[in-house]
């Protein structure tokens, strides 16, 4: 439940998996990152000819890693719907054909998106670049992407068999209990997945982590010397010079200019001040330790096991 001086919200199930299809849409950038290009519906096809059409094909320019995406509802069950589901989308994306309809799809995305081709530019990736970077992400094996309402049981047991990363988003829907037509939906925190499995190299049971629910605090826990350390962020708008913004590591986020945000909302704060119209960031995989270390990786090389209280 969420409260309020006017009125409480109450935890309603989606009416079906279109609901949470339009929530990931709606908030991809949350959920993926504010460098990425978002193909909707697309139709592909096994070698045997036999079509499917994943909800979305996320590509993370900056991160060089994409995405088959599949909500689903966890009442719709694993075996009977999920699973086969995701194998006729994971077998269909191994065909050069269907990879090469994505990047003809996100080639032509991109043409017409002005917001799109700033963001290129922001990367430093000239146009006659972009063709060349999207087709060598698309030559990596996929992550696979799962919005879900709750993670049954098997979701996870099966997500471990498979020989692909796999992301898992909680999503929740809450609605006013004063009017009905006033929804807020939950995300996780910073773009970071409620669970991931990832392949081993031995080829056996995936590894799983899940996430706190406070991210961040999780990150200071495990690297106690964080705390108070600086942190380095760069940026340029549109190809400009790129400056450099310097934030201090507090117990509730980074303070920058005196006021402490999130670690996204920092980044956003400073491409702001550099210029930028951009109203989303991932600040996780912008801002550096004075090692050079992202805080992503930071965290991921922190997680579930704690550190000494040094950064490196």
């Amino acid at each position: 439940m969420l409260v309020g001086k006017l009125t409480q919200f109450e935890k309603t199930p989606f009416s079906d998996e279109a609901e949470i299809e339009a929530v990931v849409q709606e908030y991809a950038e949350q959920l993926f990152g504010s460098s990425t290009v978002y193909l909707s519906r697309a139709r592909i096809a096994t070698v045997g000819g036999r079509h499917t059409v994943p909800d979305a094909i996320v590509i993370d320019v900056e991160r060089q890693e994409w995405f088959v995406v599949e909500a689903e509802r966890a009442s719709h069950g694993t075996w009977e719907h999920i699973a086969p589901q995701v194998s006729r989308q994971l077998a269909a994306v191994t065909s050069a054909h269907s990879r090469d309809l994505i990047l003809r799809l996100a080639l032509d995305t991109i043409a017409q998106d002005a917001g799109l081709k700033e963001m290129f530019s922001e990367l430093g990736i000239e146009t006659i670049e972009i063709h060349g970077r999207l087709q060598r992400i698309l030559q990596k094996q996929p992550t696979v992407a799962i919005p879900i309402d709750a993670i049954p049981h098997d979701l996870q047991e099966w997500a471990q068999t498979l020989r692909h990363t796999v992301k898992i988003w909680i999503l929740e829907k809450f609605v006013s209990v004063v009017d009905p037509n006033t929804v807020l939906d939950a995300i996780p925190d910073e773009t970071v997945p409620s669970l991931t499995t990832t392949p081993t190299d031995s080829g056996g049971v995936s590894t799983v982590r899940g996430s706190a629910s406070q991210v961040w605090a999780e990150l200071l826990t495990n690297v106690p010397g964080l705390l108070g350390q600086s942190v380095f962020l760069e940026y340029g708008p549109r190809g400009s010079e790129k400056r450099t913004f310097q934030g201090i590591v507090r117990a509730d986020g980074i303070e920058v200019s005196g006021k402490t945000y999130s670690p996204s909302y920092a980044a956003v704060y400073c491409m702001r001040e550099a210029g930028s119209e951009r109203r989303t960031a991932n600040g996780w995989v912008m801002w550096r330790t004075e090692e050079g270390d992202l805080l992503t990786d930071l965290y991921e090389r922190s997680k579930g096991r704690g550190e000494s209280g040094t950064v490196a």
